[in-house]
């Protein structure tokens, strides 16, 4: 084979077993194994090492009572300007006019979404602070501002515009879906919004420390959007967490594997490694909110990138940076999810790879 071929491996047959450390159908390589980059300088979009530790802003830590009516929002880093305003004067105005509690907590890694969490007393038949300010956040964040859509997609690591995501105890989510669905279902149907609550492997990084937490993902039109957050508030007021959920929450990214620290690309030992991947399995990849690769990054310690654009052709091209082992790694987990769409394709659900 000559320097610079891209190999071409045959389809394996679905029951048969495949090996990780085997490029896998719907893959290209092209390996540069032992390849030295020195003098290389970081670009602006290079994964970055997580933050050690999530800081809390504007309060000491404390917990929410029992009968505190508390709403955790997800929002993108990108769009957190929106919220906040120059010096901070849009969230105080908010404040202000509801007396609720709002804080807002440090992103876990540059790039990722931080939560919101908006808190204040229950009172009994009348709508709380915390709702009032739940409906007032939202609307800042889907405020129009200039934002061309395609630009909104990438600053939202590829979710929906007009969305809003809300994290909620895991006790809560049996009560918002209700028997066979129908909750959901009726929500759907009077507000014209798509409601959907994620996967327990969709957390974003920034959920609290409770594993049982989910996400729900509110998309549409913005009064749809926001009419159906006014009944998602009053449901979980009505049911609220059986867990006592912390007003400044520790963050769960060590859950699954401790991050490991990036390697400096000027390094001798760093290698470099490239493959193709199928442009259908990109976005499962990626995962909801950037999650899925972020958590490959975090635990190999390589950094990877997704290149090309979406829909421009067949395949995508993804870079791996770092040590040798760490690019092995991180190398290893893409092969296992591409793995794991196979075998969903061929009709066999995969039961060792949790991850995905």
């Amino acid at each position: 084979m000559q320097s610079g071929d891209i190999p071409v491996y045959p389809s394996m047959p679905a029951k048969a077993p495949l090996p990780v450390s085997m490029p896998l159908p719907g893959t290209v390589l092209v390996s540069k194994p032992g390849h030295a980059v020195t003098g290389k300088r970081r670009r602006e979009d290079d994964p970055i090492v997580p933050y050690s530790e999530a800081v809390d802003v504007l309060a000491p830590k404390r917990q929410a009572k029992a009968h505190d009516v508390l709403f955790r929002i997800v929002v993108p880093s990108k769009q957190i300007g929106k919220v906040i305003g120059k010096v901070g004067c849009r969230i105080q105005k908010v404040r202000e006019e509801t007396k609720a509690t709002i804080k807002i907590a440090d992103a876990v890694a540059r790039y990722e979404e931080r939560v919101i969490i908006i808190s204040s007393k229950d009172k009994e038949n009348t709508v709380t602070d915390a709702e009032k300010a739940l409906q007032q956040i939202a609307a800042l964040i889907l405020k129009e501002d200039g934002t061309s859509i395609e630009e909104l997609k990438v600053g939202t690591g590829h979710v929906a515009a007009n969305t809003i995501r809300l994290l909620i105890a895991g006790s809560q989510a049996g009560s918002l879906i209700g028997a066979s669905g129908q909750n959901i279902e009726k929500l759907r149907n009077s507000s014209g919004a798509s409601v959907t609550i994620l996967a327990p492997n969709q957390l974003p990084l920034c959920a609290s420390a409770h594993e049982s937490d989910r996400v729900v993902q509110i998309s549409g039109d913005v009064p749809a959007v926001l009419k159906a957050l006014e009944e998602i508030g009053n449901q979980l007021r009505v049911n609220p967490p059986r867990q006592v959920i912390s007003v400044s929450p520790t963050y769960n990214y060590n859950a699954v594997h401790p991050p490991q620290s990036y390697m400096d690309p000027t390094s001798v030992n760093y290698v470099t490694f490239e493959m193709l991947i199928s442009e259908t399995l990109v976005g499962g990849l990626i995962g909801i909110g950037g999650f899925n690769i972020s958590r490959i990054r975090n635990e190999s310690g390589a950094t990877i990138k997704v290149c090309g654009g979406r829909g421009e052709q067949n395949y995508r091209q993804l870079q791996f940076g770092g040590s040798a082992e760490q690019v092995a790694l991180a190398k290893q987990r893409v092969d296992e999810y591409i793995y794991s769409q196979l075998m969903r394709q061929a009709g066999v659900q995969p039961t060792a790879l949790q991850m995905w």
